[in-house]
């Protein structure tokens, strides 16, 4: 098995992980809800940086609580009104009997589903529509169908789900969702799962990607990306509080919550590597941690310290490439929809060429 980096299946290269959507990539649209459903079992944290954050149900992750985990992690287009999707999928859960056990109550399982927003208000020509409870309860059912056996392969990345509205670099360039693995020594993998809504950029004016040092330590030879759309000179939409991106890192290790949750805290600087500027008070920055449990860390102290932090490197790297796997993926639209550009319109070769890498 090949170690290093690979787009792949992204997040779903990690056993046990399933994925789903719901939204619809219309004109009048572009607002959805992705659904990630750890395995039973895991272990689950959250590290929030951004300013301007949207979340649901947060605390009951953080070290120090019950420790139960999550029945699902869910991301959705709306900002603070888009939440409302987080209810769909909690009903959904619970009829599939998914859920804590509530003390006392044969049968009865309360779902716990942390969650966090985009903002995408208005992206489409429509009227403002964020996701509702029937989308999130959509996207539980797509995830939940994905388990079972001879399932169709769910898609991570492109303008699907949370990502169908997703901007960068103060609305100039359309972005999605994106996913990225890594394959480390000891059988250890991390994944990346993220909806790239940033109010910074990718890259220079002239280009140059803000993680060029990271993909030229991986020894990728990129074409040049050339330029990117110039952001608005207006002063109320360069400092519009349109934006935030939102991540999901997992591991196959066996990390227990406060050291799923230092894992979340690092992959925030994949987040700083791959935008500038980042976790600003127009984002609402957050990243979410899953620890599946299948490989052990070391006994001994020093070694499993080791490894915790070329985990937690690994996720951060992670993160920064599915950014960038974001604004490749995304799917570009007729004239007519009145949309920024995609990466792909301004640098199709690059584009093409990073979708190639396997």
């Amino acid at each position: 098995m090949t170690i290093g980096p690979i787009r792949g299946r992204g997040i779903l290269e990690i056993p046990g992980i399933a994925v789903g959507h719901a939204g619809r990539f219309a004109p009048d649209g572009l607002t959805g809800v992705t659904a990630v459903l750890p395995p039973p079992g895991a272990r689950v944290g959250v590290d929030v940086r951004g300013g301007g954050p949207a979340t649901h149900e947060t605390d009951v992750i953080a070290p120090g609580t019950h420790s139960y985990g999550a029945d699902a992690i869910v991301i959705t287009g709306g900002s603070a009104l888009g939440l409302q999707s987080v209810s769909g999928v909690v009903r959904t859960l619970a009829e599939a009997g998914r859920g804590f056990p509530a003390p006392g109550l044969t049968g009865t399982v309360v779902p716990l589903v942390p969650a966090a927003a985009i903002f995408d208000l208005g992206r489409g020509d429509g009227p403002v529509r964020p996701p509702t409870d029937s989308d999130g309860a959509a996207a539980a059912r797509a995830a939940l169908r994905s388990t079972h056996d001879g399932a169709e392969a769910t898609a991570v990345r492109g303008s699907l789900g949370a990502g169908l509205g997703a901007r960068s670099g103060m609305q100039s360039m359309r972005s999605s969702l994106g996913s990225a693995s890594i394959r480390l020594p000891g059988g250890y993998l991390v994944a990346a799962l993220v909806v790239a809504n940033p109010f910074g950029t990718i890259a220079t004016p002239d280009g140059t990607l803000w993680a060029h040092p990271l993909l030229d330590s991986y020894g990728f030879d990129l074409p040049s990306i050339g330029h990117l759309p110039a952001p608005p000179t207006s002063t109320v939409e360069a400092t519009s509080a349109k934006n935030t991106t939102i991540a999901i890192v997992a591991t196959n290790a066996a990390l227990d919550p406060a050291q799923v949750t230092r894992m979340a805290a690092g992959a925030q600087a994949g987040i700083a590597r791959a935008i500038r500027p980042s976790h600003t008070l127009f984002d609402g920055d957050t990243v979410f941690g899953i620890a599946t449990g299948e490989v052990g860390l070391p006994d001994d102290f020093a070694a499993s310290t080791r490894d915790q932090v070329t985990i937690t490197a690994a996720a951060a790297d992670a993160l920064s490439l599915a950014v960038i796997d974001a604004h490749v993926a995304a799917a570009p639209v007729d004239d007519s929809w009145g949309q920024p550009p995609t990466l792909s319109d301004v640098a199709p070769e690059f584009a093409g060429a990073f979708a190639a890498l396997p």
